[in-house]
């Protein structure tokens, strides 16, 4: 079933302009192609724009049941890339370590195997949790970590209010069909002056705007896409403190680069054939194509800020 959705930024469907209209059908939809960092295959939502915010979103939607059940058997396919990819995390996230009111713990949204939360053990939180629907993802898990993961979404219930004293997405919120209803969670679990770290795609990028559809942002994974104006707000609206917005570069080596080219698929695979037999494939480039970071701050009370010189770890 696919379902209406409104903008997340004003609660809205009365400025909708369309900007590309759906090229799939339902019926051809399936767990594989709704896997992490799978070859991009074209295949997306009608994408509509909020004449009022310039907010971009896909409108309709699978319903909630359905896009979780093909999340829940979604297959880990990003194994390869895993070490450059925890590279770019790690980077950010020791930028915000100063900023952290203390060190009571991190959650991941969406931690799949939970290879960056595998990376803080040297940072001694008290403790390191992640929630991921894959259960491929959390199966492959170290032992020890995967009681930490809770297999599933986000609910209420699922942690205790003020848990975290840092809670962080990567590339996953332009898959939540619900974002408002997701930050008000992760808000509930921070505690006071607790940290947003959150690192998605940047619509508005200069490459994004130039490929139009041939963009892989344009996905169907991909339920609402930001750029830099329209993320600061989401936030805003949700009462965090925006602290900074900018670009990320990621490293990945050539091979993977080439897999998100829009090239077409003959043309595509003599690439690839042509990187692997030279060895090139393995050449690492580091660049920014499109992606962004957000760090924002939960508002601390006053009976919560230290005093001048007293520690808050």
């Amino acid at each position: 079933m696919l379902i209406h959705t409104r903008c997340p930024l004003d609660d809205s469907d009365d400025a909708d302009v369309e900007v590309y209209p759906a090229n799939f059908e339902p019926a051809q939809l399936d767990p594989e192609i709704f896997s992490a960092r799978r070859l991009p295959d074209r295949i997306h939502y009608r994408m509509v724009r909020n004449r009022r915010n310039g907010c971009l979103r896909a409108d309709p939607i699978l319903d909630e049941d359905t896009l979780l059940g093909f999340y829940r058997a979604s297959k880990m396919t990003y194994e390869p890339v895993i070490e450059f990819t925890v590279a770019t995390y790690l980077q950010h996230f020791r930028k915000v370590v100063p900023l952290l009111p203390d060190r009571r713990g991190v959650l991941e949204i969406g931690c799949g195997s939970g290879f960056f939360l595998e990376r803080l053990a040297p940072f001694h939180f008290d403790r390191l949790a992640g929630v991921e629907p894959s259960a491929e993802a959390v199966s492959k898990a170290s032992p020890l970590l995967r009681l930490s993961i809770v297999q599933g979404v986000l609910e209420p219930e699922t942690f205790p209010a003020d848990t975290f004293s840092l809670v962080c997405g990567f590339q996953v919120l332009d898959h939540l069909a619900r974002p408002n209803q997701v930050l008000q969670r992760c808000k509930r679990v921070l505690g006071p002056g607790g940290i947003m770290l959150w690192i998605c795609h940047d619509i508005g990028f200069l490459l994004a705007r130039l490929l139009g559809r041939s963009c892989p942002m344009i996905d169907i994974e991909h339920t609402v896409l930001y750029d830099r104006r329209t993320i600061r707000r989401l936030f805003e609206l949700n009462g965090f403190e925006v602290l900074e917005v900018g670009g990320v570069a990621n490293g990945y080596p050539l091979s993977y680069w080439t897999n998100l080219a829009p090239f077409h698929g003959l043309l595509k695979k003599t690439l690839q054939r042509l990187l692997g037999a030279t060895g090139l494939g393995r050449l690492p480039i580091r660049a920014n194509l499109g992606n962004m970071y957000l760090v924002a701050r939960k508002p601390v009370s006053p009976q919560d800020v230290a005093l001048p010189g007293e520690s808050r770890y």
